[in-house]
């Protein structure tokens, strides 16, 4: 059995994969090197530029899985759709975030270089997951995600360490528009 998150999680992580690894000349120095859906657990050594696609936030309420028409920090469609009528099903915004370590600690790069690829990186991903279509996807209960991804929210920062050694880390938020039956 399956559940849209997962599935849409899964669809955005193989889509990505496709986009910043499969379609990207290996010269090119903003290639990633690692992609997957959930927590990327390796070495920032061994995989430089990785990106992964995990569900919600646990340190942040915001990034909840909600119905479209209930909780005051859920972003409204700006119309009116009787969401929850009977018969009707529920619209829900299902939440994640696209998390992106650049971590280029032997590439000799000066820190303009170090920026511009890892902004490279993150120009990519919400480039990319923003076309990433999710509207095939309905799952074991019946919930339907519709569109694309709508990406709302990003953040990229470069972070501590020697001065030849350059760290950029962040994440990318998304959200997808599902329907759940009655």
């Amino acid at each position: 059995m399956s559940h849209i998150v997962h599935m849409i999680v899964n669809k955005i992580a193989e889509d990505l994969n496709t986009a910043l690894i499969t379609n990207v000349s290996s010269s090119d120095p903003a290639r990633a090197a690692w992609v997957k859906a959930y927590r990327f657990q390796d070495s920032p050594k061994k995989y430089p530029i990785y990106v992964s696609v995990v569900p919600g936030n646990p340190d942040e309420p915001t990034l909840e899985h909600g119905r479209i028409d209930i909780g005051e920090d859920l972003e409204r469609l700006g119309i009116y759709i009787p969401s929850g009528e009977v018969g009707g099903g529920h619209l829900w915004w299902r939440r994640g975030r696209i998390k992106i370590g650049c971590f280029l600690l032997d590439e000799g790069y000066e820190e303009d270089e170090a920026a511009d690829v890892a902004q490279t990186v993150l120009g990519r991903v919400e480039y990319y997951a923003e076309r990433i279509n999710v509207s095939s996807l309905v799952d074991d209960y019946g919930e339907r995600a519709h569109g694309n991804v709508f990406i709302f929210a990003s953040n990229f920062f470069e972070g501590g360490g020697p001065d030849d050694k350059y760290i950029w880390r962040g994440e990318v938020r998304w959200q997808v528009l599902t329907q759940r039956p009655l």
